[in-house]
């Protein structure tokens, strides 16, 4: 009984090891998968594909709706400052978005987007420019040179920050934020 037992046992033993091996192979292969998958994610072409994507979606009429594309196309810290300025606003009843950034306008026009270049690519962040066409009837359609600092996190590309320069001055969306944050909304607008 006892060589029953001890036989039993050591079949017992092989086959957790053998069991953990397989699972360690099994759990390492995801893995390297994910690895593979997430470097061809690093790419000028990726990340412009990305982004054509991602603006195609934004300047679409129909799906147009500031909040859920900033919820869905822009980075967590991005959305996490925008929140807590939003519900500083609505405490104060304050305004904090008064114009959509996604078409560079307060009214539809119609945008389209167009890659300018796609730069300091590194395994988390990256630096895109594109210009903003707004197509405003009977206007001068003038173009929005958009900088994109991008952030790679939850397995893709967000876009982390929308800045701009206006009139010489670089125009920073997630410096705003954060400014009227600390401020609790009391912006000085000297």
């Amino acid at each position: 009984m006892k060589w029953i037992n001890l036989m039993f046992a050591c079949i017992l033993a092989t086959a957790s090891c053998t069991g953990t091996t397989v699972n360690n192979n099994a759990a390492q292969q995801p893995q390297e998968q994910n690895t593979a998958s997430n470097q061809n994610k690093l790419t000028e072409q990726y990340i412009s594909q990305r982004l054509t994507d991602i603006f195609n979606e934004a300047l679409n009429e129909d799906d147009h709706d500031l909040l859920a594309l900033d919820r869905k196309f822009m980075s967590l810290e991005y959305n996490r400052l925008q929140d807590s300025a939003m519900q500083i606003a609505e405490r104060i009843d304050d305004i904090v978005i008064d114009s959509d950034h996604w078409i560079q306008g307060q009214d539809w026009t119609y945008a389209t987007m167009r890659i300018v270049s796609i730069e300091d690519i590194t395994a988390t962040t990256a630096l895109a420019r594109i210009n903003i066409i707004p197509h405003i009837p009977g206007s001068d359609n003038v173009i929005t040179l958009l900088i994109l600092p991008l952030v790679f996190e939850r397995g893709d590309w967000y876009i982390d920050n929308m800045q701009q320069y206006y009139e010489g001055e670089l125009l920073d969306e997630k410096a705003w934020y954060k400014k009227y944050v600390d401020s609790d909304g009391k912006m000085d607008n000297n």
